[in-house]
């Protein structure tokens, strides 16, 4: 299957991008973190816009988190038991109630970054037990944030090893490396941007500076 998602990237790669990982967000298994890490390394090839990528993925991961947060809001706490009903999920479901437990509102952000397997069930457990929609959207929107950024970024500036970064995506450890890479792309740019800027003030003073002077008088000759 996830062959067959990366060769759509290149004929509908911002839509495959988006559908995948919204789907991904209400725990359908989709190689969600793997598309975007691919998406950042097909914009490095110049396949698709990066920054459009990008949105694709934070768009799909915020509609699929408030989706899945509605649902269980609607559905109550009925649907988490449903869910039990397979020891994997059920698993699943007990660390994500250990970690909202202990840690409350970080636990959604840390759920959306370095342990994102538990995405998809911190989102409908927030909404079966009724933790307020802002707080939940706030902490989700920021844990995307990072979580798309760092992974988008991480495939583009090493495109040419996305097969040993693709085994990495599905635990702590590679969003971490991925975060990484991300912090290290912006002082990048930071420093760039700053290089640029002193350039053009030190271009600036070297112009010569044009002051109008009046033109000397023609003096009569003597006669």
């Amino acid at each position: 299957m996830t062959d067959t998602i990366l060769a759509l990237i290149p004929s509908y790669g911002l839509w495959v991008i988006f559908f995948t990982v919204a789907l991904a967000c209400l725990a359908i298994p989709l190689p969600a973190s793997m598309l975007v890490v691919a998406s950042g390394s097909f914009a490095a090839s110049g396949d698709i816009d990066l920054y459009s990528a990008m949105a694709a993925a934070l768009v799909g991961y915020l509609i699929g988190d408030q989706t899945a947060f509605r649902a269980a809001r609607l559905a109550g706490v009925p649907l988490i038991e449903r869910f039990r009903a397979s020891a994997r999920t059920r698993r699943l479901i007990a660390r994500t109630e250990s970690l909202l437990e202990k840690r409350g509102i970080l636990a959604i952000l840390l759920s959306r970054t370095i342990l994102s397997p538990l995405g998809p069930w911190m989102s409908y457990l927030c909404g079966a037990i009724g933790v307020k929609w802002h707080a939940f959207t706030l902490a989700s929107l920021a844990g995307a944030t990072l979580w798309v950024a760092a992974y988008c970024l991480m495939g583009y500036y090493f495109a040419d090893r996305i097969y040993e970064l693709a085994t990495l995506t599905s635990n702590g450890i590679g969003f971490l490396l991925a975060f990484a890479t991300a912090i290290m792309a912006a002082l990048w740019l930071r420093s760039s941007w700053r290089r640029y800027s002193l350039q053009q003030t030190d271009n600036a003073e070297m112009q010569p500076v044009h002051s109008s002077q009046e033109r000397p008088k023609d003096h009569a000759d003597p006669v």
